[in-house]
């Protein structure tokens, strides 16, 4: 396997927004999180600040994380892998290839939200560098469902 990497933002908004939009969906058709619709990601791919960073091998996209800047912090939106490449250490490269980019940028700290009961990514996240630093109650669940809390977490660059 092959991995490269990369970035989109603004320029590619509308391209990008249909292709993530759809990784997306079948990343998560199991889980609690928030499936952004194409518009909704083009949405948030125009804001300032705001990449995608696509994950892919031989030019088949296999996952992205879409984040946002302001300073010196930034704020994973969603990262998501395929569920055919899971199990591969993706998410951990997306990740650590995410802080690479980032302490180039000047960022120094990291947040993201994460579903209480999502064991996998909790993992994922206290394995490269995240802690628990507070909890939104009521945040995720589709309509008409239970209701889970977010874990808030940083990550501190070095």
């Amino acid at each position: 396997m092959t991995i490269s990497f990369a970035i989109f933002g603004a320029v590619f908004a509308v391209e990008a927004g249909e292709i993530l939009s759809e990784m997306q969906k079948l990343s998560f058709q199991d889980g609690v999180e928030q499936v952004w619709s194409a518009g909704e990601i083009t949405s948030l791919l125009q804001s300032p600040g705001t990449h995608a960073m696509v994950v892919s091998d031989h030019g088949h996209p296999m996952g992205f994380i879409l984040t946002r800047q302001v300073v010196e912090e930034a704020e994973i939106l969603t990262i998501c892998v395929l569920p055919e490449y899971r199990k591969k250490g993706i998410a951990r490269k997306t990740l650590q290839e995410f802080y690479d980019r980032s302490a180039l940028n000047g960022v120094k700290e990291i947040f993201l939200e994460v579903s209480e009961n999502n064991h996998a990514a909790i993992s994922l996240y206290v394995k490269n560098g995240f802690e628990k630093v507070g909890r939104r109650q009521n945040y995720y669940g589709k309509r008409g469902a239970e209701k889970q809390d977010a874990l808030v977490m940083k990550c501190t660059l070095k």
